[in-house]
């Protein structure tokens, strides 16, 4: 008898035309992305992460990699074999655990030490890290001391007496070669807003998808001073 006191999938193997994608899938994925998702199943094989509700025979996780199978395997003229993780859901717990795993809230997060320890025996490409994950784990960065940072900030606040753009554009040509001069490192800076709608209204101000993980901080100024 089992001692489990949790619930498990239950892995067993179907055909490619017993499964179903659900429409409301709310993710998507970058052509970058999904070149690179492509090339590790291709180089390494799939490791799970495909579940399939047999309540309604919808996916409830797993739609870029089995998309990308999808394309290997020629389907539909192969309807080729798969591994899921089969459970059963209601259709609102299946339209739950669809975004809930996907949230990155409860994916946790890198801890920098440990990753620094192992950066360096790794490809970061194949990974899946980008320069914005190691730019956020501040690895290989120095450390800044912000107070004269931000003195220097200051020298970009518009006093009361409108600037001219020639004015503007001499202030941030100055305040860029000051900063080039003395420090070295990644040229980013990270916003935080205190609530979802006020990052989506700026990122709409700005003419970005709300999802864009990177902007160019130029794109921003010239917002700002022009």
């Amino acid at each position: 008898m089992s001692t489990n006191k949790h619930k498990s999938s239950e892995p067993i193997t179907l055909k490619r035309s017993q499964i179903t994608l659900a429409h409301y899938n709310p993710r998507k994925i970058s052509a970058e992305a999904r070149k690179q998702l492509k090339a590790n199943i291709k180089r390494l094989g799939m490791m799970g992460g495909v579940i399939w509700n047999e309540a309604t025979g919808n996916l409830v996780g797993g739609h870029q990699k089995v998309s990308i199978l999808d394309e290997i395997n020629k389907y539909p003229a192969n309807d080729y074999d798969i591994t899921v993780e089969k459970v059963n859901l209601t259709d609102k717990e299946e339209k739950e655990q669809n975004i809930f795993l996907n949230s990155k809230s409860v994916q946790g997060e890198f801890d920098s030490d440990l990753m620094a320890n192992i950066i360096t025996d790794i490809d970061p490409i194949l990974a899946g890290l980008d320069e914005y994950d190691l730019t956020m784990l501040s690895l290989d960065t120095p450390s800044v001391d912000f107070t004269d940072i931000i003195k220097k900030a200051d020298m970009l606040t518009p006093p009361s007496a409108p600037l001219t753009k020639e004015e503007v554009k001499a202030k941030k040509e100055k305040y860029s070669q000051e900063v080039d001069e003395k420090w070295e490192g990644e040229p980013t800076v990270i916003l935080s807003f205190d609530s979802f709608q006020n990052k989506a209204e700026f990122m709409e101000a700005l003419g970005k998808d709300l999802y864009d993980k990177i902007i160019k901080g130029e794109e921003v100024a010239e917002r700002i001073f022009s």
